[in-house]
């Protein structure tokens, strides 16, 4: 009986430490972006003549959903749905397989991920998945909001 709860308490130990310490070896690039460059099968869908007129309204946006593994560009009521799976090449680069209807969406394309540290409270992560003759960049600038102490209260510890 002495040596099972050893055993049972020992496993408890070493699976709270592998989860713990576990880390995926894969790219997080969940949430809406802004487009910076969207070319498929050298064709430019953005920017286009009218959207350098139009900056300040952005009608289109690129969504990338980690719950059912899919990439969506939105342009208004449009939408370009593709689902993805993220992997690693012998290399160490990330690449991102890509299916989709649209024919120049299928394949396998580079993943690169770049953050750019602008001041101590913000910066901007690019990301670029680029193939032979279709490039998607897109950006997402991110505020950090300084850590604010709790006001000191009667009574709170």
């Amino acid at each position: 009986m002495k040596t099972l709860k050893i055993i049972i308490i020992s496993i408890v130990i070493i699976s709270i430490f592998a989860l713990a310490f576990y880390r995926e070896d894969t790219v997080n690039i969940e949430g809406t972006w802004e487009p910076e460059k969207i070319v498929l099968d050298n064709k430019i869908l953005f920017p286009t003549k009218i959207d350098s007129l139009l900056r300040g309204i952005r009608s289109k946006h690129v969504v990338i959903s980690e719950w059912n593994d899919s990439l969506y560009i939105v342009d208004g009521k449009e939408r370009i749905t593709s689902s993805f799976q993220i992997q690693k090449n012998k290399s160490g680069n990330h690449l991102i397989h890509l299916s989709s209807k649209e024919k120049s969406l299928n394949g396998t394309f580079n993943l690169k991920v770049d953050t750019l540290y602008t001041d101590s409270d913000s910066y901007e992560i690019k990301v670029n998945i680029q193939s032979k003759t279709s490039i998607i960049m897109f950006k997402k600038s991110l505020q950090i909001k300084p850590w604010k102490p709790q006001y000191p209260r009667r009574g709170a510890v």
